[in-house]
């Protein structure tokens, strides 16, 4: 039964098509041998695509990676918060990949990220939280900064990022005359590591994606950050956030970041939009700067993404998919919808 404003389309096969009679351009057929739609063209009968107006999309949503901490012997920064649900691939700290995502053409849905820990020049010298990154309901807070010289463990002046962590990695503690302060993870980061105590005077390493932060120390993975996190949802396999490298006094060891462009001690995140942490500082000095989140979004190329004015995105093609990646958004307001 069709309603009186609806417009019937004729139903036919290809034999009925074909059967001799002058067809118009233009002219519109449901083919059962298809089950697809067909419109003339004057030369030949071309499928028209249709599509669902609610399909599957796969993400990848990382927040903004933690600053390390500064004034000596600072802990290196953590990495954003790591969640996805593309190709059964691990989230952050060690949670398993998300379930599946519906979402409705039409519709807006909010985009920003989640911008990078900025290092300190002054007391109480703990780095930087990294920002949070949200695409919908999707939420990757960013990682904690690193802690500062603690000269007593419990003072104001210490940097304790437990006090304030973040949501995806932790900040590790700086080393000083007490142990110093690991700091704490969300669900999708590890922890960061202590610090060492007198001797060495060594940061604990920021957590990562992948692993916790190394404690503070003089072996050879002491202070290290945690490891990052390699995810395929661009078609190749790179890695994100990674947890900084503490910085270290005396004969603590040369730290090195997590991986993804995490920064070694003093140095800020190599690799823009990776979630990554800055290295904690070895001098009278700032640590380094963290690295700012990103989204990465995976669907069908039936479908066509449109962002609003603000964001900064770019979009390639994965077999029979499109990514589209955003790596800016200028305040909280900014959307992408489909059609």
């Amino acid at each position: 039964t069709i309603s009186k404003n609806a417009v019937g389309v004729g139903t036919t096969t290809t034999a009925g098509r074909n059967a001799g009679v002058a067809t118009a351009t233009g002219t519109i057929i449901y083919n059962t041998n298809f089950n697809a739609l067909q419109v003339y063209t004057g030369s030949a009968w071309n499928v028209i695509n249709t599509k669902t107006p609610d399909f599957a999309i796969n993400y990848l949503v990382i927040g903004g990676g933690g600053a390390g901490g500064g004034n000596f012997r600072g802990g290196g920064g953590g990495a954003g918060a790591l969640r996805t649900n593309w190709n059964n691939e691990s989230q952050g700290g060690g949670t398993s990949s998300a379930s599946a995502k519906t979402i409705s053409i039409g519709s807006a849905f909010s985009v920003i990220i989640g911008a990078a820990g900025a290092k300190t020049s002054s007391a109480p010298w703990k780095g930087g939280d990294g920002g949070t990154t949200t695409f919908d309901d999707i939420v990757s807070k960013g990682g904690g900064g690193g802690g500062a010289y603690a000269t007593t463990g419990t003072s104001a002046d210490d940097g304790n990022p437990s006090a304030d962590p973040g949501g995806g990695s932790g900040g590790g503690g700086g080393g000083g005359n007490q142990t110093g302060q690991a700091g704490a993870s969300g669900t999708y980061g590890y922890n960061g590591g202590n610090g060492a105590g007198n001797t060495p005077q060594c940061g604990g390493g920021g957590g990562g994606a992948g692993a916790a932060g190394v404690v503070g120390g003089s072996g050879g993975t002491n202070g290290d950050g945690g490891s990052s996190l390699n995810n395929t949802i661009t078609g190749s396999t790179v890695a994100y956030a990674g947890g900084g490298g503490g910085g270290n006094y005396e004969s603590g060891n040369l730290t090195v970041g997590g991986g993804a462009g995490a920064g070694a001690r003093d140095q800020d995140a190599q690799i823009a939009n990776r979630g990554s942490a800055g290295g904690g500082a070895s001098g009278a000095s700032a640590g380094g700067n963290g690295s700012a989140g990103v989204i990465i979004l995976r669907f069908s190329s039936n479908y066509t993404a449109t962002v609003s004015g603000g964001v900064t995105s770019s979009s390639t093609s994965a077999g029979s998919d499109t990514v589209l990646t955003i790596t800016a958004t200028s305040d909280s307001s900014q959307t992408v919808s489909f059609s």
